[in-house]
């Protein structure tokens, strides 16, 4: 009976261990959210501006979660996040944000 009891309450611990480690992860979603306020802070973008540039890094870490994905395919989507965020800002904007270039690095890799 003692030996049953520890097995139950080792397959518990290592249970709960590995959930805890499933949800420090981030999601998609949160990793759009996240680089879009930071893009927000660091322009002074409006709420707008914000969810639109959210949904779009969702939509790149999204893309990025496939593992098959060539190197070409994740360069032309590198290629395509830098045209989409200078599209969606104006020209003092983008100069500003050329000024960070690690800010701008992190944003479209």
């Amino acid at each position: 009976m003692k030996k049953l009891i520890a097995v139950v309450t080792l397959l518990l611990a290592f249970s709960i261990n590995a959930n805890a480690q499933d949800k420090s992860e981030l999601t998609s979603t949160d990793k759009g959210k996240k680089e879009a306020a930071m893009l927000t802070e660091f322009l002074g973008l409006n709420d707008t501006q914000n969810a639109d540039f959210a949904r779009l890094f969702t939509q790149k870490h999204t893309v990025l979660e496939d593992k098959t994905l060539s190197a070409e395919r994740k360069q032309e989507l590198t290629r395509v996040m830098d045209a989409k965020i200078r599209a969606s800002l104006d020209g003092n904007q983008i100069e500003k944000l050329e000024k960070n270039p690690e800010l701008l690095k992190k944003l479209i890799n």
